[in-house]
């Protein structure tokens, strides 16, 4: 019955459609004027970093939740893994809690507002003078 039951799992896993993420963009903008960069780039520099540092943390707090249950179940009942597991399993609650509050802030943020583009972090520029400037 075991041996059927890890079949049929391992068929649906590989039988179901995963996702390809082959040709998807890698950074959100290259934020480079005529070549040379510009304090435009600050903004494309932190869009990027907190599009990947949100869910890192999310996932390292993930990972540290379930380190700190198997290092729980493996315990023995000794207090000193048992208080460390604990800790772990802290750590990792706070670490899902932060990353949540982050990406809900975020949002939150972004629908009272009314500003859809707020991981953007638009720097203004003066490119009206420039543009007008230059023939």
């Amino acid at each position: 019955m075991l041996k059927r039951s890890v079949t049929a799992a391992t068929t649906l896993f590989i039988l179901s459609a995963q996702p390809v993420f082959a040709q998807t963009s890698e950074w959100g903008g290259v934020c480079v004027e005529k070549g040379v960069a510009t304090i435009q780039g600050l903004e494309c520099l932190f869009a990027n970093i907190f599009t990947v540092i949100i869910p890192l943390i999310g996932f390292a707090a993930f990972v540290m939740f379930i380190y700190g249950s198997f290092q729980w179940l493996l315990s023995g009942g000794d207090s000193k893994h048992t208080s460390q597991a604990k800790n772990a399993l802290t750590y990792g609650v706070i670490g899902i809690v932060v990353a949540l509050s982050a990406f809900i802030i975020l949002n939150l943020i972004s629908n009272f507002t009314g500003i859809t583009k707020i991981k953007e972090f638009r720097i203004p520029r003066s490119n009206e003078t420039q543009d007008a400037t230059t023939p």
